[in-house]
């Protein structure tokens, strides 16, 4: 059922894309300057997969779970093997179609070409997108999903009552987008649209059922901390500032009504119990223009001598980004200094080991660790009865050694089961 969705989404792309191709304008050296901010942040994903090993909650969902995250990730190991690169290689083709989608909107959104750019970087570096990027996560298809729409509203001036059908049935995040588009329809006046998008809030909420109830549970700061981390903090405050801004600005765009409604659904269900972060919380995102263009317009509106405060508080804000980017890609950097893990962990050491394993040409060993033992089937070492495996302290000397940045972080041995 998710694999055919997503197809269909895909077929109904083409159809728009073909149907309005003379409308297309003509290429600009600023999209040169996009395809290398895209580019290289394609690079980087891929970069950052040669390094990964699948994680134990990736594993069980490729190997026993049944949505559409999976079977995509299945349906691309089936064509191009089981390696990481087809694991995780069709989420950074989203990533690039959502980089598109936030240049395409910014073009026709924004004041001057240059700052769809600069909106195009700012969400190529936010962290929660790089990592919906390269993890089985389906954060990056909602993303794709909601922007698509918002790009048919900024281009068209119209409501793609097609799409918005397809989204009731793809996933319960799509709620709040529905929710949106009911509070755009009643500002514009669109009886017909309203009633279609609360009957496709209420079937979407049938089918997944969606929870709304329960006790306050005190949920809200850890929601408010996941915000931030998708964001960067000092860029989640600009941001909420920024659709604060365009409401008061009438800024009559979905862009504005879905970042409004994502942030104020997902705090006010927060206070009554534990929010899918990687559900609703990437809805919100769909507004990066929105804040782009608000930072041009507090820059512009001023005289030269006066805008140093504003581009130093953006500077902050962007330096900041760079930062937490940096520790993402380079997370590994960690390891220089100490074998300890890190954050990144659950993604290290099981593509090292089954590498290790097969130069031995063993191709099946047992281990007491059920989730290494299912991490290790994916990468093609089953379980055995002959052999196991055995972790031992770093720094004694093993059958397989694994290291980074020149440092020992696993040791294990090899030895025969006696029957």
């Amino acid at each position: 059922m998710g694999a055919q969705t997503f197809q269909g989404i895909i077929l109904y792309l083409r159809f728009w894309l073909d149907r309005h191709s003379q409308t297309r304008r003509a290429g600009d050296v600023v999209d040169i300057f996009f395809l290398l901010i895209a580019s290289g942040s394609v690079i980087l994903q891929f970069w950052m997969i040669s390094q990964m090993s699948i994680s134990y909650k990736e594993a069980y969902g490729f190997f026993y779970e049944k949505n559409f995250v999976f079977d995509l990730a299945r349906l691309s190991t089936q064509i191009f093997g089981q390696n990481d690169y087809a694991l995780r290689g069709p989420f950074v083709v989203i990533h690039f179609l959502n980089m598109l989608l936030i240049y395409a909107i910014s073009r026709n959104y924004l004041k001057k070409p240059t700052d769809s750019l600069f909106a195009v970087l700012v969400y190529a570096m936010l962290p929660g997108i790089n990592l919906s990027a390269i993890l089985l996560l389906k954060s990056g298809l909602i993303i794709l999903v909601s922007l698509w729409i918002c790009y048919i509203n900024i281009r068209y001036k119209r409501i793609p009552y097609i799409s918005l059908f397809l989204s009731i049935f793809i996933d319960g995040s799509f709620s709040v987008l529905l929710l949106a588009v009911v509070f755009y329809a009643m500002k514009n006046k669109m009886p017909k649209t309203i009633i279609y998008c609360l009957c496709g809030f209420g079937v979407n909420m049938y089918l997944f059922d969606l929870d709304i109830g329960g006790r306050p549970q005190g949920h809200f700061l850890d929601v408010l901390g996941e915000m931030a981390m998708l964001f960067s903090p000092f860029l989640f405050i600009y941001y909420s500032y920024a659709l604060y801004w365009a409401i008061t600005k009438n800024q009559n765009n979905l862009m504005t009504y879905i970042g409004v409604s994502s942030l104020v659904f997902v705090l006010l269900l927060s206070i009554r119990q534990n929010i899918d972060s990687d559900s609703f919380i990437p809805v919100s995102v769909v507004g990066l223009p929105v804040m782009i263009k608000s930072f041009f317009n507090d820059l512009r509106i001023r005289l030269p001598r006066f805008r140093t405060r504003y581009k130093m508080r953006f500077f902050i804000v962007f330096a900041v980004l760079f930062l937490e980017t940096f520790c993402l890609f380079g997370n590994r950097l960690s390891y220089f200094f100490s074998a300890k893990d890190n954050f990144a962990s659950g993604y290290y050491v099981v593509q090292e080991l089954a590498g290790a394993l097969k130069k031995y040409g063993i191709n099946a060993v047992n281990t007491k660790d059920e989730r290494l033992a299912l991490r290790l089937l994916f990468y093609g070492i089953k379980d055995s009865k002959d052999l196991r495996l055995i972790k031992i302290p770093n720094g004694t000397k093993g059958d397989i050694g694994i290291t980074a940045m020149g440092r020992n972080i696993r040791t294990y041995n090899i030895i025969k089961i006696k029957k």
